[in-house]
């Protein structure tokens, strides 16, 4: 045995010493050199299409048995409460630690959810009204004070204390606010012809979605229209259209208060988009709330903004993210496997998460690994490149100063 180790390294030896001859081979250099050249070619494009892939990104199996209509996350971005459509029937579920989801029983027929990373809120058929703290496993029912018969809630948003709801009674929808557990009295834009579609309490009020009902039932919702809402403690809430025109529905309304500390002057309180463009809704002191498009937005089919106010949406061409203030949005290229076919975007702690149409495949994107050497592969690569110039200039440089006796 010992001898055989003997004979097996110097067989390697052999090969080592005859690689390295070959190489200082004044006939052989040049392939050598083509060689190299051409590996590191391969490697180099290799590098740079799987460093355009987004990293931070991964699809896991929900098991949910139907697509998600909303959802909500707590603040560990573990936990969340979502509204799944299960054959037609509107159905709560809940996160648990594992990530497994279980209905949750209200004793009710649940037509919304809202609230806060910390506070769930749930509406449903016949008025009925629970709150939950975020993460828990059961939700408490709260009897609402209605001014005469309890209607359906089609949405609402808000906290305990107070908050904003739209209610629909036969084919009359309404709008409400609350404080404890009193409703206001309901109001109705003067237009019948508008039909108010989903609410969000934003800095001051509340921003309200809905559609035209006089466009061409064959083409199917082709209108945009936003309200403000604005409290009223001698009566019902007061309304205001912002903005009516035409194009595909808005669809989604992100209040961004937190994200803009300090802002006294045309400050920006919420994102609103649809199928046709992005917009930002300002206030201001001296001419209240306006409604602007934001410079290369795009239709987009769902939408969210992490915690660096970067917008994460999905369009009929595929994710892009872009920067409030940037001229066009940014295409990402996801890892191969990756469902195409996203929506229910929403917050999850620090992460992007999106579902699939059919509630099966959870994606999650994680915005910081885009900053992270461990995990990009693009700043990885940028920091190799920039060691490179630095040490081909360090070493040129020092052969430079020996080849003068300067050193």
């Amino acid at each position: 045995m010992f001898f055989n180790s003997l004979g097996y390294r110097g067989t390697v030896t052999n090969l080592i010493e005859r690689l390295f001859s070959f190489v200082d081979s004044p006939r052989e250099r040049p392939w050598v050199a083509m060689g190299a050249l051409g590996i590191f070619i391969l490697l180099g494009a290799g590098w740079v299409n799987q460093a355009q892939v987004l990293p931070g990104v991964s699809t896991t199996e929900t098991d949910l048995p139907g697509p998600v209509v909303d959802v909500m996350w707590a603040e560990d971005g573990q936990h969340a409460l979502a509204l799944v459509d299960i054959d037609g029937q509107l159905e709560l579920m809940l996160r648990d630690d594992s990530g497994s989801w279980v209905t949750l029983e209200c004793n009710c027929n649940a037509t919304a959810i809202g609230g806060s990373s910390n506070l769930w809120l749930v509406g449903g058929e016949d008025g009925w009204f629970g709150v939950m703290i975020a993460g828990d496993s059961s939700i408490a029912p709260r009897s609402l004070n209605w001014q005469g018969a309890a209607p359906d809630i089609v949405s609402l948003d808000g906290q305990l204390a107070s908050g904003w709801l739209i209610a629909e009674m036969a084919t009359s929808r309404t709008v409400h606010s609350w404080t404890g557990l009193n409703i206001s009295e309901g109001a109705t834009y003067p237009i019948n012809d508008i039909s108010l579609d989903e609410i969000e309490s934003v800095s001051g009020g509340a921003l309200i979605i809905g559609h035209d009902q006089t466009s061409n039932p064959a083409l199917g919702l082709s209108s945009e229209v936003l309200i403000e809402a604005e409290r009223n403690s001698s009566g019902s809430p007061i309304l205001t259209m912002l903005h009516r025109g035409a194009g595909a529905p808005l669809h989604t309304i992100i209040a961004v208060d937190d994200h803009f500390e300090g802002c006294t002057q045309n400050c920006l309180i919420a994102i609103v988009a649809g199928g046709d463009s992005i917009y930002g809704i300002t206030s201001d002191s001296t001419v209240g709330r306006n409604m602007h498009r934001i410079s290369g937005s795009i239709g987009i089919e769902t939408i969210a903004m992490d915690s660096q106010n970067m917008l994460w949406f999905q369009s009929e061409n595929g994710l892009h993210n872009m920067e409030i203030g940037d001229q066009n949005p940014t295409l990402v290229k996801l890892p191969d496997g990756t469902p195409m076919d996203l929506h229910a975007a929403s917050m999850s702690g620090e992460n992007v998460v999106m579902f699939s149409d059919d509630g099966e495949n959870r994606v999650t994107i994680d915005p910081m690994a885009q900053e992270s050497l461990l995990r990009s592969l693009s700043l990885l690569g940028d920091l190799i490149l920039v060691m490179t110039f630095v040490a081909f200039f360090g070493f040129g440089g020092h052969a430079l100063l020996r080849k003068h006796d300067v050193l």
